[in-house]
């Protein structure tokens, strides 16, 4: 009888076996199909869509069957029930509505009945912490309109009020549009007008604006101006100040010239201030005293204003400085 070789394994059958005896696949005497290797990157690259294969739903979870008990034996012909255990899910729930009952029964007996009376419940003040910060707190200057105050103000529309006119080919002074105007052609020439009252001590104050010229130009105010001695107290459009002595034709600095940020440069409006009080002379600029000094060498005189013209490089020589004065205040003390 002729043998069947296993198109498996190569090993010999019995004729009528469908089966190989050795490796148990499958006998035919058919050749099976020849497949061609599917490299794994052949599909890289697929235009084609691959539907997704459904997963199967996984079954709930069983708690195991309880073991009976080794002395108990179930009747004959009848079936024993296992019960399982719930699932997670059963059991989270279960535990949720044992945790709530056991809440309530906690709040039942411990908790007092009726709520307290909200009126009596006293709330703590709170005290905030306090932190030592040492500010350096800078001392007020004094206002120059602080004293006895004005006697007289002068806005300068009257043209009558006594500061009077003059017109030479150096020098003018004259009232207009409200302003008392000062013009100085004269190079390092210096030019003056006078209230005309001789006072000791005073508080005075006047706005002052350069109108045209050089920077360079000084103007302000002169006080205790005695047979042509005097203090003069000037600025100029650079934002420097200066107070000077003139005495028998000669110029003291009392203060050189000085910047100071609280002048306005260039033709803007300041506002200049004196208070004379025995030897002590302040001055002010803009509300703010910036310096106070003494001086025993003239103690009265008259008060007034002055304008110069001072040379600078850069500057066409023939231009004059002009400048207006307005709102002067003047009281003594």
């Amino acid at each position: 009888m002729k043998k069947v070789s296993c198109p498996s394994c190569g090993k010999e059958n019995r004729p009528d076996a469908r089966t190989c005896a050795y490796c148990a696949m499958p006998i035919d005497d058919k050749p099976a199909p020849h497949v061609e290797p599917i490299s794994p990157y052949d599909d890289l690259f697929s235009d084609d869509i691959i539907p997704e294969k459904p997963q199967p739903k996984a079954k709930p979870l069983k708690g195991p069957v309880l073991e009976p008990d080794a002395e108990f034996e179930e009747p004959a012909g009848r079936k024993r029930m296992q019960i399982p255990l719930p699932a997670n899910r059963d059991m989270a729930f279960l535990a949720g509505i044992i945790g709530v009952g056991i809440i309530l029964i906690l709040a039942v007996f411990f908790l007092p009945s009726t709520p307290p009376d909200q009126t009596s419940v006293q709330v703590p003040e709170i005290t905030p912490e306090v932190t030592r910060e040492i500010i350096e707190t800078p001392k007020p200057t004094p206002d120059v309109q602080s004293g006895t105050g004005y006697t007289q103000f002068d806005n300068f529309s009257d043209k009558e009020s006594g500061w009077g006119s003059y017109e030479s080919d150096t020098f003018l002074k004259y009232y207009s549009g409200g302003e008392y105007h000062m013009i100085q052609k004269g190079e390092d020439l210096s030019d003056r007008a006078l209230l005309g009252k001789d006072v000791t001590d005073f508080v005075a104050e006047v706005e002052t604006r350069l109108d045209s010229g050089p920077l360079t130009g000084q103007y302000g105010m002169i006080f205790r101006f005695d047979n042509g001695n005097y203090y003069s107290f000037g600025i100029n459009g650079r934002g420097w100040f200066t107070v000077r002595k003139h005495m028998d034709g000669k110029v003291y600095e009392m203060i050189p010239l000085t910047e100071t940020y609280i002048l306005n440069k260039g033709y803007e409006t300041n506002r200049l201030g004196i208070k004379a009080e025995g030897n002590t002379l302040s001055l002010y600029i803009n509300g703010k005293m910036v310096r106070a000094i003494s001086d025993t060498s003239l103690t009265h005189g008259d008060i007034g204003f002055f304008v110069s013209r001072l040379a600078e490089q850069g500057f066409i020589k023939e231009q004059p400085v002009h400048v207006a004065f307005d709102n002067f205040k003047f009281g003594e003390i």
